[in-house]
């Protein structure tokens, strides 16, 4: 018996934004997520109201409890807070290093690079 394809399989190549996604990250260990509104990234972030928050694993201990978070922008796109995280957030964006300032956001492109500790992930954003 030979296997079936699907049409669901994802095309190569093509970025899987789910419906009402602001983005699509990937992560360094192949996982992806998509991002719908304001969400707090950390070892164990403190819950804001009003945002979601993803729990990072992080055997290194270089994430802090509570690292950076992504805040949907007016103009549709999304924006990185570096939430005074210990190890900071970098941006690397054509071929080029951006350490955030704590506290001032930036917003994201598609590519964008982020490094977070011993952590790394890819940034697709929807428009």
């Amino acid at each position: 018996m030979s296997a079936l394809l699907y049409d669901t399989e994802p095309l190569s190549g093509v970025p899987h934004l789910h419906s009402g996604a602001r983005a699509t990250l990937r992560w360094d260990d192949g996982a992806t997520m998509a991002v719908y509104g304001r969400t707090v990234f950390g070892r164990d972030p403190i819950r804001v109201p009003g945002s979601d928050t993803v729990v990072l694993r992080d055997e290194t201990l270089t994430l802090s409890r509570t690292h950076f978070e992504l805040v949907p922008l007016a103009s549709g796109g999304l924006a990185i807070i570096d939430r005074s995280s210990t190890n900071g957030v970098v941006v690397d964006r054509d071929g080029g290093p951006r350490p955030l300032v704590a506290g001032q956001p930036i917003e994201l492109r598609s590519g964008d690079r982020l490094q977070l500790g011993d952590r790394w992930l890819t940034v697709e954003v929807a428009r």
